[in-house]
């Protein structure tokens, strides 16, 4: 028992750091690119290329785990992960960076591969659920604290970049340590998507907007708060600010799906995230930092748990045998979002000003709050003791402890039948 305890806290020191190295990254370059003159199209291209890397990384990682083991791969990534983070400061070029980019999601992906595979080596039926929901939070702080490292750490010259690339090399330690045999990840039978979208079309829908507008939010809050003339170390904490928010909120509103149709769960994060989105603009003009500080904690606390109740509502309509297979397609919708998210956010805000990034994830979740309302209009609820609880999941994490977590809460629920809908 003593030596799973001791390894639980390691892979979550280990996920921690690879976690805010990420964090710590992404808000990096949004402003230092911005701060080299890069365009902010530039900049989108870059910050997209990490969900491109993530989405090819979360299926080749298992393949390269089954054909040299968990440690070497683990090993390598984070080595990979290391350099490419230190040759950012070496090369100041937009195509490079996005290379470097799409090559730090690949990595981060089978890191995560690797890490949740002993993690779930470690749960059993009765403490799953409170393990991965302490791992989401490790994860979800991490990240959090790798953005506020900006504001210690200049954004201009060589030093963040190093200690961005030391923080993850550290990583390496916790895993290589560990001295219990990890399990054998099966590959998954995927669901067609379009099945999928058929079986539920407002969890589709859910959790693609909150790929869009979480990406957009997260990389590109801090390029928002340069341009509006904060300084770079202002700028990033106002997006750990934000990351804050959805911290703060990701279980209160998990305990509240629990209780009532997920549907209302989502319309009511849908109307909060509207109206946040909308206000956060208007807040610049006060020049205090502290109401667009408490605007932004309220935009992440609305945005970030989206993503948990959406998919809960999806699994809710899922039979046991189709969960595994889901949860490929689970993550292709919501990487193709964050792919596509930072995209079109920053070719808005070239076209409209900085506010526009807002404005656009208003009118995102505004479209959600009609769509939910339709949904609930023409289909009748699941009742509230029939589904699955909760889970606080993301797209930081990989497919395998989605998978797993789906499949566990879901053993016990009633069958959905095939063709169900919202």
């Amino acid at each position: 028992m003593k030596t799973r305890i001791l390894l639980l806290w390691t892979l979550l020191f280990g996920v921690a750091l690879i976690a805010i190295c990420g964090g710590m990254q992404g808000t990096l370059l949004g402003i230092r690119g911005r701060l080299e003159g890069f365009s902010l199209a530039s900049v989108g291209i870059i910050m997209s290329a990490y969900y491109a890397g993530f989405l090819i990384g979360a299926p080749v990682a298992p393949m390269l785990v089954r054909q040299v083991g968990h440690i070497r791969v683990f090993a390598a990534l984070a080595s990979l992960g290391s350099v490419a983070t230190l040759i950012y400061s070496t090369f100041i070029d937009p195509l490079i960076w996005s290379l470097l980019r799409l090559s730090m999601g690949f990595c981060v992906a089978g890191m995560f591969i690797v890490a949740e595979s002993w993690l779930n080596n470690i749960c059993t039926n009765e403490n799953r659920g409170r393990l991965l929901s302490v791992y989401m939070f490790t994860v979800t702080s991490g990240f959090a604290g790798g953005q506020l490292l900006i504001i210690v750490s200049p954004a201009t010259g060589y030093e963040s970049f190093i200690l961005a690339s030391v923080i993850l090399s550290i990583a390496i330690i916790p895993i290589l340590l560990s001295n219990i045999s990890a399990p054998v990840i099966a590959q998954a039978e995927y669901l067609k998507l379009g099945k999928l979208v058929r079986i539920t079309p407002l969890g589709s829908v859910a959790i693609f907007i909150h790929g869009i507008t979480f990406s957009s939010l997260m990389w590109l809050t801090p390029v928002f708060g340069v341009q509006h003339g904060f300084s770079a170390s202002v700028s990033a904490l106002l997006a750990g600010t934000m990351m804050l928010g959805g911290l703060a909120s990701q279980l209160p509103v998990g305990r509240l799906s629990d209780r009532q149709d997920r549907r209302h769960t989502l319309l009511l994060l849908s109307l909060v995230g509207a109206g946040a989105g909308l206000l956060a603009p208007l807040t610049v003009d006060l020049n205090n930092f502290w109401p667009l500080a408490v605007m932004l904690f309220v935009v992440g606390a609305a945005v970030q748990p989206f993503y948990s109740v959406a998919a809960s509502h999806l699994n809710d309509h899922l039979r046991s045998e189709q969960i595994l297979s889901a949860s490929g397609s689970i993550i292709l919708i919501s990487g193709s979002g964050g792919l596509l998210g930072p995209l079109i956010s920053s070719q808005t805000m070239s076209a409209f000003g900085p506010d526009s990034l807002y404005y656009l994830v208003a009118l995102a979740y505004g479209f959600m709050a009609l769509f939910a309302l339709y949904r609930i209009s023409v289909r009748p609820p699941i009742a509230v003791e029939e589904q699955s609880p909760a889970m606080a999941i993301g797209l930081q994490t990989s497919q395998v402890v989605i998978a797993q977590a789906m499949d566990e809460t879901d053993q016990g629920s009633p069958l959905a039948p095939e063709e169900a809908t919202d």
